[in-house]
């Protein structure tokens, strides 16, 4: 009998120890965070899969004899058995490495090395370098997007990546296009700084998934979460323009599966600064209040979340003595006035399948309403836009977790109400009313057989019932060929509506007549780019180097030319070429335990036909260098950051027809701009104190003829560099946790 049971084991060991099964789980932090891309292989083979944008896994082929190892950026790896009969909840802690990088170091912006594009991490910490007011000034110390000025007069700034006007960026907040249609100019002031705990710049065509207006790239902008954020967080603003701001988070528990959070924001600037004399205020006078509340339920298969958003701002600039409500088709002094009011309700819902790990499904929406009322001299403009948008996704696995897909469909609805009147015999009097239904399919699959190679082709269809059918195909490959090392690329189409008025409200402020020879058409580009980055280890410490170059060519484009002449824009539709090519290389290093330096150059070349001629498209720079300089003391008690930006020479329209008194240079010099700021942690939070234009550089005489405003050769939108002068600030940041 016992030789018998001892025969029959025999026989039957092999097979239960070779058993091949399926595992299936979560990776997840210390403080519950799903790890996204987090690695589980198995050791001494060549066979693994990556965590879903929940955190959730599964696995085929796995023995009862294999073991598994988990890994992800900046935590501890781990190595365990696996577990069949049930899913698997791994939680890594985070490693010793990466809590020095943070606590001594803090070390706060990277490449994302899982993202199949070329992706750049801006977090909470590296947001705090800055005073970063507002999303437009949340950019100082990252290479990839430019900072300019719009005009002279309303103190917009604008963002620019790869050489090219924000507008062709598309502007989400965590996930939902936000910055876009008539705000894609003022917008980036909408977002205070405070709220957002951290930002993604992805450079290239995006995904489709989020629609077809990514065309030279994406940036996504996390708000800070109700599940995770203080319960208070309060920041005092003041600088010396008097400009001053109140910023108070606060998350409000309410149950196990449900929280909330309160984002609100105050602002105000009274003064009247006038550095250079022209009798025009450098800075409009403004006042701004913002509020969001927003709710998210977490059940074991179940998320949602709805938040509503409140806005108003009020600017008014122009001639010293303009205030708030004067009357700009009768005052006597030249002004400038936009007031804005915006409601928005918007939110997710999502389901998870414990027991199907990799298939979830999730539905974005946002409903809003924006009011834009104000002009500048005796232009006066109104506009309103109404937005729907809903956008629905579905993502499963094909076979096993190597080929992942996602598709679904979306829903966009724009209606805009825009009038315009110059107030003059001769100048454009317009009204321009369109409503635009565009829904939209899209498939996007993910092949990812390893590590070291993930490949991203996605198309979508979009039926626009006025401009007929978009289809938007893009790809993007990421190859990590040696350890350390990944080479990228991508190519993609992209699309969008032009708003010529918004988008050229800085040409407002002058004495150009506003001349539209062109067919409302959608904007079209083809994006092409390739990447590498990687690093070397010098002194036991990495060097970080990130090098690439996109083209973008424009098959169809709204033309702004200022170089007809100086007396006109002419707005035109695309007739000729336009183009352009954008190289940059930056490297990071930590010089010592306490000190970091980063630096990259950036060259841009942006070509267009204006006046019918191909040339560098006017006011921006062909070559720009930056630099960043970071130190901390043990513990960050304090810390320092030193942001140097080198501006080359910028092209200047045609100004030949003009006066001679009144003609500018072809050309504009360069300059450099250097911020500082210095803080002292405490355990209660900090303080700072910093500034901006350190060196205060100005542009010489910004306004052409500023003596006679409303006359035929007044000009403020000819600005290639700061208007106001060197800025201290200084604030306090307090946080109960």
């Amino acid at each position: 009998m016992k030789s018998t049971i001892l025969l029959i084991a025999c026989l039957f060991a092999p097979a239960l120890i070779f058993a091949q099964n399926s595992i299936k789980g979560k990776v997840q932090s210390a403080s519950n965070e799903p790890l996204i891309g987090a690695s589980i292989k198995l050791q001494g083979k060549d066979q693994g899969v990556i965590t879903n944008l929940d955190g959730y896994f599964e696995l085929g082929n796995v023995l009862k004899t294999d073991r598994l190892v988990v890994n992800y950026l900046g935590y501890e790896p781990d190595t365990l058995s696996p577990v069949f009969d049930e899913a698997m909840l791994i939680t890594l802690q985070e490693s010793g490495e990466a809590m020095e990088e943070v606590t001594i170091r803090g070390r706060s912006q990277s490449v994302v090395d899982e993202a199949p594009f070329l992706n750049i991490l801006i977090s909470e910490n590296e947001l705090q370098k800055a005073a970063c007011c507002n999303l437009s000034e949340s950019f100082e110390t990252n290479a990839s997007v430019d900072v300019s000025y719009a005009d002279a007069v309303t103190g917009t700034k604008m963002i620019q990546m790869m050489g090219l006007d924000g507008r062709y960026v598309l502007i989400s907040r965590e996930g939902i296009p936000n910055i876009r249609g008539l705000n894609s100019r003022l917008g980036l002031t909408f977002v205070p700084g405070t709220w957002i705990q951290s930002i993604d710049v992805g450079k290239g065509a995006g995904t489709v998934i989020n629609g077809y207006e990514s065309m030279t790239g994406q940036i996504n902008v996390d708000l800070f979460k109700p599940e995770s954020m203080d319960t208070w967080y309060l920041n005092g603003y003041l600088n010396s323009f008097g400009r001053i701001e109140i910023n108070a988070n606060h998350q409000v528990p309410i149950s196990e599966k449900w929280s909330s959070g309160v984002l609100f924001h105050a602002s105000q600037m009274s003064s009247e600064i006038d550095g250079n004399d022209d009798g025009f205020m450098d800075l409009p006078k403004g006042r701004q209040l913002n509020f969001l509340n927003r709710y998210k339920y977490e059940g074991d298969r179940l998320m949602a979340q709805i938040g509503v958003n409140l806005f108003m701002s009020d600017n008014a600039g122009g001639q010293k003595g303009f205030g708030f409500n004067g009357d700009l088709s009768t005052s006597s002094m030249y002004g400038y006035e936009m007031d804005t009011r915006k409601a928005e309700v918007f939110g997710k819902l999502g389901m998870i399948y414990p027991d199907k790990p990799t298939q979830s499904w999730g539905f974005q929406y946002s409903l809003s309403y924006q009011d834009f009322n104000g002009g500048a001299g005796r232009r006066i403009y109104q506009g309103i836009e109404k937005t729907a948008y809903g956008n629905f996704i579905y993502q499963n696995v094909l076979g096993s977790s190597f080929h992942q897909y996602k598709t679904g469909a979306s829903f966009l609805y724009d209606d805009f109400e825009e009038t315009f009147d110059s107030n003059t015999p001769t100048g454009l009097d317009t009204a321009m009313y369109r409503t635009e239904k565009v829904p939209g399919l899209f498939f996007e699959y993910n092949f990812i057989p390893n590590e070291r190679i993930t490949v991203v082709a996605g198309a979508r269809t979009d039926f626009h019932n006025l401009f007929g059918t978009y289809f938007t195909p893009r790809v993007h490959a990421r190859w990590e060929f040696i350890p350390n090392w990944t080479l990228r690329g991508s190519v993609g189409k992209g699309y969008r509506t032009p708003n010529a008025l918004m988008e050229n409200s800085s040409v407002w402020i002058s004495a150009r007549e506003l001349v539209f020879n062109a067919e409302l058409k959608p904007e079209e580009s083809w994006n092409t780019g390739v990447s590498v980055a990687g690093n070397v280890t010098i002194d036991d410490r990495p060097l970080s180097i990130v090098a690439d170059y996109f083209y973008t060519d424009f098959t169809n484009q709204l033309v702004y030319d200022m170089d007809v002449s100086s007396e006109l824009l002419v707005v035109n539709n695309l007739s000729n070429g336009s183009y352009a090519n954008s190289f940059q290389i930056e490297a990071s290093y930590p010089i010592t335990e306490r000190v970091d330096a980063k630096a990259a150059y950036k060259h841009y070349e942006m070509m267009m036909t204006t006046d019918g001629i191909l040339q560098q498209i006017p006011l921006q720079s062909q070559d720009r260098f930056f630099m960043n300089i970071a130190y901390a003391t043990k513990y960050e008690k304090w810390k320092a950051d030193m942001t140097l930006n080198w501006n080359g020479p910028m092209r200047i329209p045609n100004t030949s027809e003009s006066p001679v008194e009144f003609r500018q240079p072809s050309e504009s010099p360069d300059f450099f701009m250097l911020n500082a700021q210095v803080s002292r942690g405490f355990r209660w939070g900090s303080i700072y104190l910093g500034g901006e234009n350190i060196l205060n550089f100005k542009q010489s005489n910004p306004i052409i003829d500023p003596e006679n405003p409303f006359g035929s050769n007044f000009d403020a939108s000819m600005t290639w560099g700061p208007i106001a002068g060197r800025v201290i600030y200084t604030g306090i940041r307090y946080k109960i946790k």
